[in-house]
């Protein structure tokens, strides 16, 4: 039978320690026969070897001729071990009976790589680990430490590093990216494990429930202060020059470097006097200087950072060559980046000074000024672009300074952000403000500075609005209709031209999006140099959900709106009802189904828009008179006439017991993204919609409800009545899409936008402001006759001007 966990237990001289330790793991509320543990035991001449193989003959033995730290000594008993998780606990360490349990169901996602465990005193009263922090400089920090647990530090939640006391980690993926650093002997090699998975793309995620009780230092007081200081400041050194990027290495490395000399200065008396010229004659003799141990400690771990650069700086390419994720993405998890971590008067003062003078403080903080703006409504009841600019809005926030711009003061505040009101007199104060600057839809047509500014302009173009406006204003004046559709193709193309990157919201829009870049000329050498996949220029941020599970705040819909009872099955459609929409085929799929099952009733969210730009459609009008006519107004069919407040709407989803999406056949379909189908997602619903569009795929690939061609009742009937009939069906997909919830959340939705705002750069070709050039045609001709000369002289030149000559002058058919 294959084994789930693999326990490793590192010791060297820690005989006394065992009993607590391997005996604890023996009593863990997890199968027996689905753990092994490994002993690894680093060269001890205290006879642990023979003990361990008395007291436990079903313990894996890996024993190591000399003492390779706690680093190797690891490293090799994971290469031993046969499970598919590695779970390290100190020797001088025991381990609640939930430990493991708790922490292998940490792994929640496919993109964490590692948990880390709480660890408490041995009387289980005082916090020796609750998550990790770390100084600019390399020093790790242990959060909570010496602090009574008193469940301040009791929810789950991702940290930098785990420590290396109590952590479990998928054996293949420890393997992968090198496990720990053997040269880092003790020491720090978690914290650069733990930083390295975040650079490559994975997270670290404390678990609180999962606790170990330490004895602290219980092993390491045996390598005495001096010789641990050595390791730290080493260690502490190489981790930073492994995984820093250039850009953020090049700003800290010589204040790291002053640090760790001005540390070790600050253990010894100096009379720095006598080394001033300024102050003491030149032919003064100096005499020999006596330094402590701890001062040399110091000074020999800068040493040996420089004997061995070039291994350093291997480790640190292989690091560098697989990197996800930019130190801006990172930094926000160091929580403690400008503390020091020595409490000498002499050394505080000079580590106020390096990062004052030196401005550390920002280039730590990797804050970017974004600037958000939509046209759109923002107040407590919002549509798709207001909620989407809204939501990106807080979840920029979590790194960055964020204003979000809108044309009327909301009855809503946010907690993260600023939110003011713009107008032409205000946008250029704004606009000075920003480093980075967001918009959507008419937003650069209404502001025009915007275009002219300067600043990094990202173009949110997830609403291809002149294909939206194809259908709504299809039945007006054709003359009116080319008037609009000429208009909307400026708007666009004014900020497809000068925005420096785009987002949108599937791969087939980003693949529509790319056209027209194309045949505007944004798709240039200078462009494709920089990237080939161009993903630096428009990548893709579909709409997010929120990863906080949806609540119940009051009774919305069963027993409450007449005509709604508690045990009817509710179909749900979440927002407005546009032209480009299908509500009426939904509507006669309906009055099929009540027939046989009257129990069944369609409830629509929202008829009044709440933009006030934005009028009642003709789609609704025609709705609610076939709702009207076929008899269903009010006794299977319900409109709500006003719009859901967004902050109610999850009572609405979760009374329901089926989202639906139907739209038309048309080119808005191809290229739309149903924002409010998230919103189904979110309350884990399983959905039918209509074929066609991305999210449509995205149902059918993974199982989350049904598809149906546009326009058939028939097949919208029946995938009602499967669903409200097959109880199987109607559970797997409320499980499929339970599954995918991870993966839409906002904070994983918006990387590419993140990472761009982190690191803001001009687009390539805007940077040259040179976009491809059109060759005047004499000198097009003349460079080819000159081509055909070099190919084949004055013979291929004459054949070529009279094909030339003959095609300008043919006539046409």
């Amino acid at each position: 039978m294959p084994l789930d966990v693999s326990v490793v237990v590192l010791n060297f001289n820690g005989k006394h320690f065992l009993e607590d330790c391997i005996s604890s793991l023996e009593q863990q509320n997890y199968a027996s026969d689905r753990v092994e543990v490994v002993f690894v035991d680093n060269g001890s001449s205290d006879g642990s070897v023979a003990f361990v193989k008395e007291r436990w003959p079903k313990v894996r033995v890996v024993a190591l001729d000399n003492n390779l730290g706690f680093a190797g000594g690891i490293n090799a008993g994971v290469k031993a071990a046969k499970g598919e998780y590695v779970a390290l606990i100190n020797n001088d360490a025991r381990a609640h009976p939930d430990w493991l349990t708790r922490g292998i169901a940490g792994f929640r996602s496919m993109d964490v790589g590692m948990v880390a465990s709480k660890i408490l005193t041995l009387d289980g009263k005082t916090i020796d680990y609750a998550g990790g922090a770390l100084s600019f400089y390399g020093h790790g920090f242990k959060v909570g430490v010496n602090e009574p647990d008193e469940g301040q530090y009791d929810r789950p939640g991702e940290t930098l590093f785990a420590s290396g006391c109590a952590l479990i980690m998928p054996r293949r993926l420890f393997l992968d990216v090198g496990g720990f650093d053997d040269e880092y002997f003790a020491f720090f090699e978690d914290v650069d494990l733990g930083w390295r998975l975040w650079a490559l793309g994975y997270r670290v995620m404390y678990e609180p429930s999962s606790v170990v009780y330490h004895r602290h230092h219980g092993t390491a007081d045996a390598l005495g202060h001096e010789r641990e200081r050595f390791l730290l400041e080493r260690n502490a050194l190489m981790t930073i020059l492994k995984n820093y990027q250039w850009a953020t290495l090049d700003k800290l490395l010589g204040p790291a470097v002053m640090l760790t000399l001005e540390r070790g200065l600050a253990y010894t008396e100096i009379d720095r006097e006598k080394y001033d010229l300024g102050r003491k004659t030149s032919g003064e003799q100096l005499g020999d200087e006596t330094v402590t141990p701890l001062t040399m400690s110091h000074l020999l771990a800068v040493s040996e950072v420089v004997r061995n650069l070039p291994a350093i700086m291997e480790k640190r390419k292989q690091v560098q060559e697989r990197r996800v994720r930019t130190d801006s993405e990172i930094l926000s998890l160091f929580l403690q980046p400008l503390t020091p971590n020595v409490d000498l008067p002499a050394f505080r003062s000079a580590f106020s000074d390096v990062t004052r003078e030196m401005k550390l403080e920002k280039v730590i903080s990797g804050r970017t000024k974004v600037l958000v703006i939509t046209g759109d409504t923002v107040s407590s009841k919002m549509a798709g672009p207001a909620i989407r600019a809204w939501e990106m809005s807080a979840e920029l926030a979590r790194k960055h300074e964020v204003r979000m711009l809108v044309r009327k003061m909301s009855d809503i505040r946010p907690k993260t952000f600023v939110l003011d009101v713009v107008n032409k007199n205000t946008i250029q104060d704004h606009l000075d403000w920003a480093d980075v600057v967001v918009f959507q839809g008419f937003i650069m047509h209404e502001f025009p500075a915007i275009e002219t500014c300067g600043k990094v302009l990202v173009a949110d173009v997830y609403d291809p609005f002149h294909l939206e406006n194809l259908e709504m204003f299809r039945e007006d004046e054709h003359e009116k209709r080319l008037n609009i559709a000429g208009s909307d193709l400026d708007v666009i193309n004014m900020q497809l031209r000068i925005s420096d990157f785009f987002i949108c919201a599937s791969e087939k829009q980003r693949d529509f999006w790319l056209g027209q870049l194309a045949g505007i000329g944004r798709l240039n050498p200078h462009v494709y140099d920089r990237d080939p996949t161009l993903r630096s220029l428009i990548d893709v941020v579909p709409f997010g959900i929120s990863s906080d599970p949806p609540l119940h705040k009051r009774k919305v819909l069963k027993g409450v709106i007449p005509g709604i009872e508690e045990n009817d099955k509710v179909i749900l459609w979440g927002g407005g009802i546009y032209n480009w929409f299908d509500p009426l085929t939904l509507i006669r799929a309906v009055a099929q189904v009540a027939k046989e099952h009257p129990e069944v009733k369609l409830f629509f969210m929202g008829l009044a828009h709440p933009n006030p730009d934005v009028p009642e459609m003709r789609m609704a009008t025609q709705a609610r008179n076939l709702a009207d006519d076929l008899g269903l107004d009010g006794k299977h069919v319900f409109f709500n006439k006003g719009w859901v407040p967004y902050e109610e709407r999850a009572s609405y989803l979760l009374e329901s017991d089926i989202g639906v999406s139907c739209h038309l056949e048309h080119i808005e379909t191809t290229y739309s993204y149903r924002t409010r189908v998230l919103d189904y997602f979110w309350a884990e619903l399983p959905v039918i919609v209509t074929r066609g569009d991305a999210l449509s795929q995205l149902v059918e690939e993974r199982g989350l409800g049904l598809t149906v061609e546009p326009g058939d009742v028939e097949g919208f009937a029946s995938s009602i009545v499967r669903m409200i009939e097959d109880e199987d069906l109607a559970r797997e997909s409320k499980l499929n899409v339970g599954k995918l919830r991870p993966e839409l959340a906002w904070g994983q939705i918006i990387r590419p936008l993140d990472r761009f705002c982190s690191e803001p750069t001009r687009a390539a070709d805007n940077l040259v402001r040179s976009p491809i050039r059109r060759i005047n045609p004499v000198r097009r001709l003349a460079g080819r006759m000159a081509l055909a000369w070099e190919e084949g002289g004055p013979q291929l030149v004459a054949t070529r001007a009279v094909g030339y000559v003959s095609r300008k002058v043919r006539p046409p058919r």
